[in-house]
């Protein structure tokens, strides 16, 4: 049974209920809209209602979110709360996004594909103020949260991380680049500050703003073929420029491929410069003949592939007077017919043969057309001497592809403006300058000179110099490599870019000789500047 409350306690009850009513406060969002825009409406928000409302608006739009997933779990576990619109949209930082969102051009990206103009057109009808009822109100906030949402992890993940990632574009391309996480999307999300984060998140390589000035002075209104060339060659390098792999150290060496050039770079400034060799562009037909061969599994179908990998490294270690052990697919597409057209190959080009291990006698005896070339049973190692392939200098670096720097006796190649000529390997034109660099040591200098065959610079060396060669010049000697490891490692980047900014800011264009312009144009889709 209830019992009847005494009468004189009903003021009591009274109070205490329209204490607690007096201590439920009304959302924050509803406070805030109603004194931005003094509209009573706002005034009936209900969260309950809104968290309705955005879940359905969610599950509508999530076909065209980027990141629909990481949107979801964000506001699943904030309980579906208004971040953005609550916290940016009555100070003005909405649409300030929308300003920075419709300039993405300067980038040579599409404003299009961020979506600002649905958010601004959301802007525009909360800023119209022509609500008469507050079920009217949920959708627009609902649709404004999710697209701000969207397209503010969208803009900041192309410019901090590039729309591609090269690494599953290219074959050939080493580096792991950063990719947008989950900690990135929560460096958006809980931004303070809307603008702030934004400006934080635009380029500062020096490189990459010498490029958007570039752009930004092309007269677009008349937009002929040699200018649209231009246009697109300078986004797609800005593209390269977003692409987050190691940081540079103070000093590094910068190999640009399409340039045929390589810079040691110190604090910002290149302080050497120098001419290389980069390996043969594939052709044109390769991706047709590469898929018979993963058909046939056959040799003869298999397409020749020279390029020279894109890599990030450090050189470790110089080799002096190197050896060169000479690849399978060199052997299998070069010495093997080199060594039927001519008896006497080896012994010219001071090749060693080997079987199991064990050095062949007379490899010119070998009848090599018996021999089938998918299966050659011998290695082969050419001896350091004056006509090694790698000179007296080859440079080394971890990396995937058995990839280094080396010298050459081939020097007449640097004159020439076409220097795709390799297998892969780097030849640069002034290894004793790199070294030079690399070592930083006169007296120890002088010892890799001698080791070379060079004469010493410092005088009280040349009684020892004149034994060296001596001894060099007996009958039956050998010359031996010899391995220099750094002190100090030095960072090395083998990058491919087909435009840069020379030292007045000015771009400068390089032939794409892997045609991978085309490649990246394609993958980057609507997302390329118009």
């Amino acid at each position: 049974m209830f019992k009847t409350i005494p009468r004189y306690a009903l003021p009591g009850i009274l109070l205490v209920v329209l204490f607690f009513a007096a201590c439920k406060q009304k959302p924050v969002i509803a406070t805030k809209l109603t004194e931005q825009y003094k509209n009573e409406v706002y005034k009936d928000y209900d969260s309950a209602a809104y968290h309705a409302e955005f879940k359905k608006q969610l599950e509508l739009l999530k076909p065209q979110l980027h990141y629909a997933d990481a949107i979801a779990s964000y506001y699943a576990e904030n309980d579906n709360e208004p971040h953005f619109t609550q916290n940016f949209l009555t100070n003005g930082q909405l649409r300030k996004m929308v300003q920075y969102l419709s300039r993405a051009g300067e980038h040579g990206l599409n404003p299009d594909m961020f979506r600002g103009s649905d958010i601004a057109k959301q802007l525009d009808t909360i800023q119209a103020n022509k609500f008469t009822n507050i079920s009217q109100v949920y959708p627009v906030l609902a649709k404004l949260e999710i697209n701000t949402a969207n397209a503010l992890l969208n803009y900041s993940s192309v410019l901090q991380f590039g729309v591609v990632n090269p690494h599953r574009l290219y074959r050939r391309y080493e580096p792991i680049p950063k990719r947008p996480d989950s900690a990135s999307f929560k460096q958006a999300f809980d931004a303070p500050n809307l603008v702030s984060y934004l400006e934080q998140v635009q380029p500062q390589k020096p490189e990459y703003l010498a490029l958007k000035k570039a752009l930004a002075t092309i007269n677009k209104n008349i937009i002929d073929s040699a200018k649209l060339f231009r246009i697109k060659t300078i986004e797609m390098n800005m593209e390269r420029m977003r692409w987050q792999i190691a940081k540079r150290d103070s000093q590094y060496i910068f190999v640009n491929i399409p340039s045929y050039n390589l810079q040691w770079v110190q604090n910002g400034k290149p302080v050497l410069n120098m001419r290389v060799c980069v390996g043969e562009p594939r052709p044109i037909d390769y991706e047709d003949k590469l898929k018979v061969y993963l058909k046939t599994k056959k040799i003869d179908d298999k397409p020749i592939s020279h390029q020279t990998p894109v890599i990030t490294s450090y050189i470790n270690t110089i080799q002096l007077n190197p050896t060169w052990r000479i690849p399978e697919s060199i052997a299998q597409n070069e010495i093997y017919y080199a060594a039927q057209k001519n008896p006497n190959y080896f012994q010219n080009n001071n090749i060693r043969v080997y079987y199991n291990g064990v050095e062949v006698g007379d490899p010119d005896t070998i009848k090599w057309a018996r021999i089938n070339r998918e299966h050659i049973p011998y290695t082969f190692k050419q001896d350091a001497s004056e006509i090694n392939a790698l000179g007296k200098f080859k440079f080394i670096f971890d990396n995937d592809n058995s990839i280094y720097l080396h010298d050459t006796p081939n020097k007449k190649a640097f004159l020439s403006n076409w220097r795709a000529v390799s297998h892969g390997c780097v030849r640069v034109q002034d290894p004793l300058m790199l070294t030079t660099m690399l070592i930083g040591d006169t007296t120890k200098m002088d010892n890799i000179r001698m080791e070379v065959g060079l004469a010493p610079k410092d005088t009280t060396k040349k009684a020892r110099y004149a034994k060296l060669l001596a001894k060099r010049a007996a009958p039956g000697f050998e010359l031996q490599s010899k391995f220099v490891s750094l002190n100090k490692t030095v960072q090395l980047f083998i990058d491919y870019y087909t435009c840069l900014p020379d030292e007045k800011g000015k771009p400068v264009f390089y032939y794409d000789l892997y045609r991978m312009d085309a490649d990246l144009e394609k993958a980057m889709g609507k997302y390329l500047g118009r």
